[in-house]
């Protein structure tokens, strides 16, 4: 028999997402958030969190680092461009880090340039492309991710580069924990931990220490794709943006439009929106193995977001998802992730069916495939 999928009652995040929790009302963990965080319900103060944030910044150029006085990660896109957006305009000396792991678009090019026109200083970091293929090629090979090995590089590389440089200040994007459904703990954590780390930048544990023993890989050669640990009694701290400002993909969207970021003539593929995963190649892989995975991708995503803030129904939801979600991949990406890594088409297709979770996908007669109760209320179960 298959799975049926279980869905949250005010959102379409499904059972299968990794971590999620439904309260007794069958609610998920990130619309509850969203309602303690809504400014009309008086459950936080942002007007005091937005003081403690001047406050850090005060306190961090009161520090005179001999550098930089704040570090920012940086994919080019809307939100970390509007992450830069904040920081300006208080005297700050700001580092943008931008960690270039997979296959660049032209227009993700053209947005990362905005960032020094801001006003902010930018680095690029390029790992060694023969070990960085090679994780590649494992992470997909071995777990069903290509980004496994490129997340945990996205996310420890800039702090490393905070502490050789001594800058004071990391701002960092959203908690995901939080915005997208995680352990109550880490999701209310204003900073990022080890802990935090390794949940959810390393895919529940497969760090690079872990991959290094496993697949012995010499530690040295993986230690920026691993959290910093001495971050923690250093005078670098981390924080996320998400924890001082409401998080609202179409504010940062106008912002980042104000300072000549550009998005796409149609919908990305796998979603609606124009505007999001257009910098970057790989993580449309990613992004569809989570569809095979789980059943969901981007489209689920950016509409739970949407119906949260007010600007989809659940119902108009459905009709999006339906129509972007379960979408295959494109020959675009496909041709372009074969080039790269050095597989053939075949080989890739071949790969990602591997990962197909047939506990939840059934083949129709024609011998397509379809999940059961897609988008529909689990009240028992199929069998397959």
């Amino acid at each position: 028999m298959k799975q049926k999928i279980r869905y949250c009652k005010r959102c379409l995040l499904p059972s299968t997402k990794p971590y999620i929790k439904f309260d007794e009302e069958g609610v998920c963990q990130a619309c509850l958030a969203h309602e303690e965080k809504h400014a009309a319900l008086g459950k936080i103060d942002w007007g005091k969190r937005k003081r403690q944030f001047y406050d850090l910044v005060e306190s961090a150029k009161a520090q005179n680092a001999p550098w930089y006085d704040a570090l920012v990660p940086v994919s080019g896109g809307k939100d970390s461009i509007t992450q830069v957006h904040r920081l300006l305009g208080h005297g700050l000396r700001i580092l943008a880090v931008n960690v270039d792991y997979g296959i660049k678009t032209e227009i993700g090019k053209e947005n990362l340039a905005c960032i020094p026109e801001m006003g902010a200083n930018l680095i690029i970091y390029r790992p060694q492309l023969d070990l960085h293929i090679k994780l590649i090629k494992l992470g997909l090979e071995e777990y069903g991710d290509p980004d496994l090995l490129s997340h945990t590089l996205l996310h420890a590389a800039p702090l490393h580069i905070a502490l050789r440089f001594q800058i004071p200040l990391v701002m960092l994007g959203e908690n995901s924990a939080e915005e997208y459904s995680g352990e109550t703990g880490e999701a209310s954590a204003p900073g990022m931990t080890r802990e935090w780390f390794t949940r959810y930048a390393a895919n529940a544990g497969r760090d690079a220490r872990y991959i290094a023993k496993k697949h012995d890989i010499p530690f040295e050669q993986l230690r920026l794709y691993d959290f910093p640990d001495e971050i923690v009694d250093s005078s670098t701290h981390t924080y996320f943006m998400s924890h001082f400002f409401q998080w609202d993909s179409e504010k940062h969207l106008e912002i980042a439009k104000s300072y000549g970021f550009k998005t796409l003539d149609q919908p990305g593929e796998g979603t609606y929106r124009n505007f999001v995963g257009i910098d970057e190649k790989i993580n449309r892989i990613h992004q569809y193995l989570k569809v095979l995975k789980f059943g969901y991708g981007r489209a689920t995503d950016h509409a739970c977001e949407d119906i949260r803030n007010g600007r989809l129904t659940r119902e108009q939801a459905k009709e999006l998802v339906r129509e972007h979600d379960l979408k295959p991949l494109s020959v675009d990406y496909t041709s372009s992730f074969a080039e790269f890594v050095g597989y053939s088409e075949d080989e890739i297709r071949e790969l990602l069916e591997k990962f197909r979770d047939q506990n939840i996908w059934g083949k129709k007669e024609d011998g397509s495939w379809i999940i059961a109760n897609h988008l529909e209320e689990a009240t028992e179960m199929v069998r397959s």
